[in-house]
Parts: structure tokens; C-alpha cells; sequence
């Protein structure tokens, strides 16, 4: 399977693990776990992960908003920039699983596909949508992980490999009036390092239907290198305000990609600069941040997907985002995130896939989301992408453009979200309701792609 280009990839996609036999799937498994394993990982995002809440002692609405994340609180937030170290303690078992069933409804039945795997054309029922290990906890003083594996059957044949991976060491630190946190991370995945759930990484939609269109197809470059890539960042949160990180990302070899069953991106050339700056404060029971992020990528265009020897294509992504959260104790709370993205895309030859030298794609997303007793919540997010016209690059879309856009509609119930009497059971029953207002370029019959999704997530 061809990686994902900026083009064709889902702000909200499944994960690209690639098309295999079953014989092949299962020897890949034991190599994932096997290579997982020997570099201290087991590593879909992680969320409210059970393990967290045995290190510490305190129940999961103590760092996520309705007990089941991935929504962080202030304390969440903290626990993460410190490495995943606090503890109790007491020993523990640093490992969790999570399972997923869903049941998928479209306005307008989809193509039958066998990677599908014998699902229906419409009113799928899948029992086991996904499932995870994680490996989540502190390793010493100022170490800690946060990483899963992941086995999926979701838009390709069923699969299992690596995960969001997101290992660090923090400590810190004092200098006359300055206080500060200093962190470094190995991570997989430009923006798994933020903890205001507006970055790529974290942000809504926390779980997506599996069949059917899920958004606009063409998002950022920097959205679409999840897992298919490695890199180090270096980060700093000043007098519990300012917070600047800074790092480099780089493509997995091909053997580590085959190990981890991930699907490596081979255009990808060079170190890809990752950064991202905000200020964040807190006033009375609500908590603020504004920021910006960015990330330079050089694709190789003497690839398979370019085939022009000696040129680079350039993908420059810029973006601001913001979040609001009020916390009305455990009682209830409202939470509005919000991040807009702006990709310059740079072509190092016209007429291989594109028609222009130079492209822009623009990305939005907006939501509300509100809990009330870390119980019942509901959410609802507006999601636009808009871009150059490109006759080569969106040949089937009308107009020669991607622009995208709708409003995600979800009611969540989290029968033990209130405490954590018994730490081995977690539960989200979510009904979410997609409903498109353009859909790749087009008004006409974008309500044709409208979707109901139920699911069942369960985390121990």
C-alpha cells in the first residue's frame, strides 16, 4: 500500500497499516511484540488508561474530563509534562488494554470492498473494532511511557502494530525568580506531545467510524505522519506559563517499519523541524492557553508516487490554536478547543500528480464539549478544509478542490465515570452523528455522506 500523501489522507483516518494475508498478519504480531517488547514498548491514541490511575493512587476524573479521556485536566496536563512519574508508592503492573465495538450506519450505502473483510455495504455491526495493550507508567524518578499496540479492523484487512508512542524523562528545575519544567521525548507522532487536546494528535473526534467518510481527505502534511515516523523533542514550561518545545522527525527504516508493521513513509527526505510555543494561565475554576505550531517536511520526488529525479516537494504547516476550560468541581464542565492550519505546499516539478508549482490547504476545527457529574457528556465539533484548485492534484473532485466541511454531532454516557471504586472497569458508550455541508469540493448530495456511529469502549 502507498502512504498516505498530504492528499489523501483523513483528518480523522484509521491507521495505515497495510494489506496482508492472515498467515502474514499473525507472523508480523509476534514481531511486533517481540520488537516492542526488547525496546521497553508496547505501544489509536491513548486514553484514560487504567494503569495511570493504579500508579497514582487517584481516581481517572482526577486527569481527564468525564474519568475517560483522552480530554485532560489541569492535573492530567501536569502529569504528563512530569513524565508520567507521580506515584503512590506502591507497586504495580504498569500494562492496560482497551476493546472497541461499533456499529456504523450510512446515508448512502459504500462501495463493497473486500478489504473490508465481509462487512456490508451499509449497517455494519463490528464487534471487535479494535483492540489495545498499553505499556503506561513510570520506569524511574524522572522517566516514564506512555505507549500502545494496536490490533484493528478498520478500513484494511485486520492488522496489529505499533501505536502512539510517547516516551520521556523530566525534571526541574530553578533559576532566581524562573521555575520551570525541562523534558525530552521519543515519540512517533508530531503533536503526541501536547496536552491541550487541540494539536493533531489529541484533538476530536477521540474515536471515528470505521466504513464510510469520516471528513475531507486532504488535511496538513504533519497529520498524516502518525506512526510512520521517530523523533526527539526537547520541551520547557516557564513559571507554569510559557511553554516552548522544539524537535526533529525522521522517517523509520524500513526494517523498524516491517517490525512495527507500520507503513513508512519512503518520500519523506531528511529531518523534518517540529515546534510549537503557547502561554497558558488559569483564572478561578477555568484554565486558558493559546499557541502556535509548525512543522517543515521535504518530500522526495524522485519516489515511486513523483518520479522526478533530483526534486524535493516542501510542505510547510503553520498553525494557532486556543482552548478554554471551565471546572465546576466534579459536578460539571465545558471545555472549547480550537486549532486553524495553514499548509504551503512547494512542488519541485509540475505535472507529476499537480498542476501548479505551489498549493495552500487550510484546516479547521472547532468543538464544545460538555460533562456534567464526569457522566454524561455531549460534544459538538465543526470541521472545514479548504485548498487550491488543482485539476491533477483532486482529479476526481468537483470544482478541483477539497473543501470539506461539516459538524460532528455526540452524546456520551460513562457509567462509572464518577469514581473509581473498582479501578478494573471502564466504560464510553458514544452515539455520534457526522453530517456534511461540502463534501471534496462539492454542496451537491454532501448529505449523501452523513453517518451514524454507536460504540462501545471499554478500558481495564
Amino acid at each position: 500500500m502507498n502512504t498516505p500523501t498530504t492528499t489523501e489522507h483523513d483528518f480523522r483516518t484509521p491507521h495505515p497499516f497495510g494489506r496482508q494475508a492472515a498467515g502474514t498478519r499473525l507472523r508480523n504480531a509476534l514481531l511486533t511484540l517481540a520488537g516492542l517488547g526488547s525496546l521497553g514498548l508496547l505501544a489509536t491514541p491513548a486514553y484514560a488508561v487504567p494503569a495511570f490511575a493504579r500508579q497514582t493512587g487517584q481516581a481517572c476524573i482526577a486527569c481527564h474530563i468525564g474519568g475517560f479521556g483522552p480530554q485532560l485536566t489541569p492535573f492530567g496536563r501536569a502529569f504528563k509534562l512530569g513524565g508520567y512519574t507521580l506515584s503512590n508508592g506502591k507497586s504495580h503492573i504498569p500494562l492496560s488494554a482497551m476493546l472497541v465495538a461499533s456499529y456504523t450506519h450510512t446515508t448512502t450505502d459504500v462501495q463493497a470492498n473486500v478489504d473490508y473483510n465481509g462487512e456490508h455495504a451499509n449497517d455494519n455491526f463490528i464487534p471487535l473494532q479494535q483492540a489495545s495493550i498499553f505499556l503506561a507508567g513510570r520506569l524511574s524518578s524522572h522517566v516514564g511511557v506512555l505507549a500502545q499496540a494496536t490490533y484493528e479492523e478498520a478500513a484494511y484487512s485486520p492488522n496489529f502494530g505499533w501505536d502512539n508512542t510517547d516516551i520521556r524523562y523530566a525534571n526541574s528545575y530553578q533559576f532566581g525568580s524562573v521555575s520551570g519544567l525541562f523534558g525530552l521525548t521519543l515519540n512517533n507522532n508530531p503533536t503526541v506531545t501536547d496536552v491541550w487536546n487541540t494539536a493533531p494528535a489529541w484533538q476530536y473526534g477521540f474515536m471515528s467510524q470505521p466504513i464510510g467518510q469520516i471528513g475531507g481527505y486532504s488535511t496538513p502534511m504533519i497529520m498524516g505522519l502518525g506512526e510512520q515516523v521517530l523523533g526527539a523533542t526537547a520541551y520547557t514550561l516557564i513559571n507554569n506559563h510559557w511553554y516552548v518545545e522544539l524537535g526533529l522527525y525522521h522517517r523509520l527504516s524500513s526494517y523498524f517499519s516491517q517490525l512495527v508493521n507500520a507503513a513508512a513513509p519512503d518520500e519523506i527526505a531528511g529531518y523534518a523541524p517540529y515546534w510549537r510555543f503557547n502561554y497558558s494561565n488559569t483564572v478561578g475554576n477555568a484554565n486558558y492557553e493559546v499557541g502556535l505550531v509548525g512543522m517543515n517536511t521535504k518530500t522526495d520526488a524522485s519516489s515511486q508516487d513523483y518520479n522526478i529525479s533530483g526534486a524535493n516537494n516542501t510542505f510547510k504547516d503553520i498553525g494557532v490554536d486556543g482552548s478554554y476550560q471551565y471546572l465546576d468541581g466534579d459536578k460539571q464542565s465545558v471545555t472549547v478547543n480550537g486549532m486553524f492550519m495553514h499548509e504551503h505546499q512547494d512542488y519541485g516539478a509540475v505535472g507529476q500528480g499537480n498542476s501548479n508549482s505551489t498549493d495552500t490547504l487550510d484546516y479547521l476545527n472547532v468543538n464544545t464539549a460538555y460533562w456534567y457529574n464526569n457522566t454524561y457528556g455531549a460534544t459538538i465539533q465543526f470541521f472545514n478544509v479548504a485548498g487550491s484548485t488543482d485539476p491533477l492534484l483532486y482529479a476526481n473532485n468537483a470544482g478541483f478542490n477539497p473543501d470539506t466541511s461539516g459538524v460532528v454531532w455526540e452524546l456520551d454516557w460513562n457509567p462509572f465515570g464518577k469514581n473509581w471504586a473498582d479501578p478494573e472497569k471502564n466504560l464510553r458508550l458514544g452515539l455520534q452523528y457526522t453530517t456534511f455541508n461540502k463534501f471534496n469540493g462539492s454542496t451537491q448530495n454532501a448529505s449523501g455522506q452523513n453517518s451514524l456511529y454507536i460504540y462501545a469502549w471499554t478500558a481495564i
